[in-house]
């Protein structure tokens, strides 16, 4: 044989021997692949059928979502009316703040002048009682003055009706005498006596003054916060509203108006105080 013949013969015999392992491969190759599509085709069926279903969860999901965003749109609106009427009601409410910020401000000021006129009239007061005081008793003085003046104008007006009267029986007593003159001169004139008209009056005591009360001295029995009692009552001559002056020794201590009256006790209110009265001081309508 010729050496062409024998390398073509080599070269097939090498190319029949790759042939059978280049089949072989690709049979087990194939028989490999098959598994593996299988497989991927399992596979791929699995996670079509999760696809689905994870499809169907998102679409629940997504309806759920839509759901709630449409409630919390809702919400949200309301939140923001909610917020608009807050919003405007705390413009009003910071409006008033203002107006009633000035107004306590106006009132301050106000009540602060108050404060200044009523600290005046307390002064004014004080002083104002202090001059009452001392004007009654300076009323006080001057009426007993006035009682004592009035009872010596009394007394001086009887002693003139008394001189009146005694100067009026003298003129009788003059006129009767002339009469008995002229009848003895007469040729036919007897002695005649005459009794004076007027009648001799009796010694005349001094009147009391018009309206004024009998002297009533009685005793403060019993002294309170608010009334003072004393020993003269409607027994006594003693009645509502009469005004007792209260003396210890020679010093005035203040006046009671009778505002109660019982058989043998009175009370009354004290005014003009200088001091506290005392059981045993005495009480007088006679200043």
């Amino acid at each position: 044989m010729s050496p062409f013949t024998k390398i073509l013969i080599v070269l097939l015999s090498l190319f029949s021997i790759f042939l059978c392992g280049a089949v072989v491969s690709y049979v087990g190759s194939v028989n490999n692949y098959k598994g593996m599509f299988d497989d991927q085709k399992g596979l791929n069926n699995s996670l079509v059928s999760e696809n689905t279903s994870l499809q169907r969860r998102f679409n629940e999901q997504t309806a759920q979502m839509k759901d709630l965003e449409s409630k919390l749109n809702d919400r949200i609106q309301l939140l923001e009316d909610e917020k608009s009427k807050l919003d405007v009601e705390l413009k009003n409410c910071q409006r008033l703040s203002l107006d009633y910020q000035s107004r306590v401000n106006s009132w301050a000021g106000v009540l602060t002048s108050f404060e200044r006129t009523i600290a005046n009239l307390e002064q004014s007061l004080a002083l104002t009682q202090e001059q009452l005081s001392n004007a009654h008793a300076e009323n006080i003085k001057d009426r007993k003055e006035l009682n004592e003046i009035t009872a010596s104008l009394y007394e001086k007006i009887v002693q003139m009706q008394s001189l009146e009267a005694d100067r009026r029986r003298l003129m009788e007593a003059k006129l009767n005498l002339e009469e008995q003159i002229n009848q003895l001169l007469g040729p036919d004139s007897e002695a005649v006596s005459f009794e004076p008209v007027t009648p001799e009056l009796d010694v005349a005591k001094p009147a009391a003054p018009v309206g004024a009360v009998s002297d009533l001295k009685g005793l403060i029995t019993e002294v309170g916060k608010s009334l003072v009692s004393i020993s003269l009552g409607r027994d006594d001559g003693v009645k509502k509203n009469m005004i007792f002056q209260v003396f210890r020794g020679d010093e005035f201590i203040c006046q009671i108006i009778i505002t109660n009256v019982d058989t043998t006790e009175s009370a009354g209110v004290p005014e003009l105080v200088q001091q506290q009265p005392r059981i045993g001081d005495y009480a007088t309508t006679r200043l």
